[in-house]
């Protein structure tokens, strides 16, 4: 009740932390790891500053000022609620690898949550040797990034971990495609809007409809008037983001998934879901491909090796986003038997691990003697 009052009055700022065995570190992208865990069991904190716990916020303060008011926020919150592990899916703040510098006994245990490209497997390899004790990762060539430093049996493959968790193997809508948009806030690239328009032709000419998955718990306005503006007409619904689960759980209830490559490829690859991946890389070069794709590196996508293993091109992939490919990749991927298609993904070596139900994950926690609410 104290708690809600404090929020009340301070608009959500401040809040009275708790001393839990588990921190999840950082609420918004680590939030679906305490599907794993009792209530009573985990904190939050709050990496983004969205808000703070009241206490260590005014001893930051006055004991360390404003300077490096973030790092000495976080270290004292540590010193102050003294959990034993922490979770994270966030590697993109480094406070997280050098807690060990300051507090040894604390384990550190990561789980992947997007790709490894080039620029953040740098990153992670400036950290300390000893800055995790588990990193659960998404494949074995992701560990053979991370080994040349850090101890290999530390380094875990298990697949996407939500992945592994929201499948369900259900029956699918016959007559509907789905679309996942990469759509952010005033931020539409020529990407989405060049498979939209297409998608939408394609449907059009053979009397069928699709849905669009959006990444946000409402539409944006200005998304449906760009939809309205590129006449769209064979979309069906668009569907909003209930929680973190959303895009897997809906995943499972279409027979086809067209994506603009992101990590949800791999991940709906990794089971054999069908999918289209159109990308626009081979069309400009870096500045423009930039430029016209709101800032996204053209590199990443030759990093990905599906490019390389999922062969013929333009099978179930382009790297162009020509129109008459596109409806030749969805020709294929809709046509194609479910052996040839097995076969067609299992020419790519380096994609997810598939454990359904997290079965390696969880044996990892009941090993190191932490327990979950999933722990039967």
């Amino acid at each position: 009740m104290i708690n809600k009052i404090l929020e009340f009055l301070t608009f959500g700022k401040f809040y009275i932390g708790q001393q839990r065995d588990i921190l999840i570190f950082d609420a918004k992208a680590s939030n679906f790891l305490s599907e794993y865990f009792d209530n009573n069991k985990f904190s939050f904190f709050y990496s983004r500053k969205e808000k703070f716990e009241i206490y260590v916020f005014f001893l930051t303060l006055f004991k360390n000022g404003i300077n490096n008011f973030g790092k000495n926020y976080f270290n004292n919150y540590l010193k102050v609620y003294q959990p034993k592990y922490i979770f994270s899916m966030w590697v993109l703040n480094d406070y997280l690898f050098f807690v060990k510098d300051i507090f040894p006994s604390i384990k550190i245990i990561i789980v992947q949550g997007n790709r490894l490209d080039t620029d953040l497997v740098k990153k992670i390899n400036t950290y300390p040797k000893n800055s995790f004790d588990l990193y659960f990762i998404f494949r074995e060539r992701d560990k053979k990034k991370l080994k040349r430093k850090f101890n290999e049996n530390s380094i875990i493959p298990i697949g996407s971990i939500k992945n592994n968790h929201f499948f369900e193997n259900k029956d699918k809508l016959k007559k509907k495609l789905i679309f996942f948009s990469g759509y952010k806030l005033g931020r539409f690239s020529h990407d989405e809007k060049i498979i939209l328009k297409s998608l939408d032709k394609y449907c059009g000419m053979n009397n069928l409809k699709f849905d669009i998955q959006i990444r946000y718990k409402h539409v944006p306005n200005k998304y449906l008037k760009i939809l309205k503006i590129i006449q769209i007409e064979n979309n069906d619904k668009i569907l909003i983001r209930n929680d973190y689960g959303s895009s897997y759980t809906n995943s499972n209830n279409y027979n086809v998934l067209v994506l603009n490559n992101s990590t949800l490829t791999d991940e709906f690859i990794s089971n054999y879901k069908r999918v289209v991946n159109l990308s626009s890389h081979e069309d400009f070069d870096d500045k423009e491909y930039a430029e016209l794709n709101c800032g996204k590196r053209r590199y990443i996508n030759f990093d990905n090796p599906m490019f390389k293993e999922m062969l013929p091109k333009n099978f179930s992939w382009t790297s162009n986003l020509n129109e008459k490919n596109i409806f030749k990749i969805l020709d294929n991927v809709i046509e194609c038997d479910e052996r040839k298609w097995r076969e067609h993904v299992d020419q790519y070596r380096n994609r997810f691990l598939f454990d359904q139900d997290n079965k390696i994950f969880m044996d990892k926690l009941k090993e190191i003697g932490i327990k979950s609410k999933l722990i039967k």
